[in-house]
Order: C-alpha cells, then sequence, then structure tokens
C-alpha cells in the first residue's frame, strides 16, 4: 500500500487536492516543514492499521447521518530540523483509502471527442 501511495504522489496524480498542501508544524517549537504532499512523494511515511471510524454527512431528514467506515490511516514521520524533536503526524485527509479515491476519480471518465 505504501508503494502505491507514492506512485500516486511521484506521478502527479494527488496534486489537484489542497489538503495536501498543509505544512507539518513541530508540536514543541512550531516550526514549519514540508507539506504533507512533499513527504508522500520521498516516500516519509509508515501505513498504519485499519481502524473503524464514525463518519459525519448530512442527512435527510435529520440535520446529520452517520456511517462507520474502515479505513488505513497514512502517519507522516518527522523530524524537526530546528529542534530535533521526532513525532508521527496524521490528518484525516490522509488515509489510503481517501488518496486512491482522488486519484482515481480526479480522472475524467469519458475521453473528450
Amino acid at each position: 500500500m505504501a508503494e502505491e501511495v507514492t506512485r500516486l504522489a511521484r506521478q502527479g496524480d494527488l496534486n489537484g487536492n489542497p489538503r495536501l498542501l498543509n505544512r507539518v508544524v513541530c508540536l514543541k517549537c512550531g516550526c514549519a516543514d514540508k507539506t504533507f504532499l512533499e513527504f508522500l512523494k520521498s516516500g516519509e511515511f509508515d501505513v498504519g492499521e485499519k481502524v473503524s471510524v464514525i463518519v459525519s454527512y448530512p442527512g435527510g431528514a435529520y440535520l446529520y447521518a452517520y456511517e462507520q467506515e474502515t479505513v488505513t490511516p497514512i502517519l507522516l514521520k518527522t523530524k524537526c530540523r530546528r529542534c530535533g524533536h521526532e513525532s508521527k503526524v496524521t490528518d484525516p485527509v490522509l488515509t489510503v483509502e481517501y488518496l486512491t479515491g482522488i486519484a482515481k476519480y480526479a480522472k475524467p471518465g469519458i475521453a473528450p471527442v
């Protein structure tokens, strides 16, 4: 799975997502580091174990509807260049399922004539 995510990032399939341009910020000193996308392109991440999460979305008669999904988180391996603090960082957008989904659906389904 890690190889597939790195390949998608290097091919440019994930470039159109603005959430992947967020920078990782050191939790200890606040120093800004590389973007999520740069970490994915360089392969500086681990793929975690599958977890179940509750996802909310706008409902019909109710304000929100909820659904349980299984996702595989991606953990970025960071080491602050200023203070040396090491940590693993994740974000709701950093899941294997989300990244492969946006790469798959970012391409048009019908070729122009």
